[in-house]
């Protein structure tokens, strides 16, 4: 028992389960990742061939600004509960700090410009163009915080492997 309230009292746990949840939605999120090809989704996929188009634009609209949002805060999460220190530890580890910037950043790109400019788009009937590039944004800017996520995974292992010095 005292080993537990011991780790209640540190950040790591928090840490591991914040972290977790992040790199978890991002891989419920996407379905393929390839450098070459664009990754493609399984809530967006299955919504588009069981839902009519209108629906399923209501639904999008809907689902990807609470999916951006989850992305930007548990990355947050992550950085304020890194190892010993919070932030101020962070700051001093580069090889953490940018794979979680790129994070944050692709997700408030995502999250504010992109995502609410690919849903406009897909109102407006004239604007297919404007669509395509800014749906290929939203899933370039995916691809790249799915790629950070995980070298992020490799950065914590290396702390965690060098024990208790971390």
């Amino acid at each position: 028992m005292d080993k537990f309230l011991k780790a209640a009292g540190n950040l790591l746990p928090y840490h591991l389960l914040a972290y977790g949840t992040l790199l978890g939605t991002e891989l419920y999120q996407a379905r393929n990742l390839s450098i070459v090809q664009q990754m493609s989704f399984v809530n967006t996929k299955i919504c588009y061939k069981a839902l009519p188009m209108k629906e399923f634009i209501i639904l999008q609209k809907r689902l990807f600004p609470v999916y951006f949002g989850a992305q930007v805060g548990l990355t947050a999460l992550t950085a304020a509960t890194y190892q010993p220190y919070s932030i101020f530890s962070l700051i001093k580890d580069p090889w953490s700090a940018a794979p979680l910037a790129v994070i944050a950043l692709t997700g408030c790109l995502n999250w504010f410009l992109y995502g609410p400019r690919t849903t406009t788009a897909s109102l407006a009937h004239r604007a297919n163009r404007n669509f395509a590039h800014n749906h290929a944004m939203v899933i370039h800017f995916n691809a790249i915080a799915m790629l950070a996520t995980i070298f992020y995974g490799f950065s914590l292992s290396a702390r965690l492997l060098e024990g208790p010095n971390m």
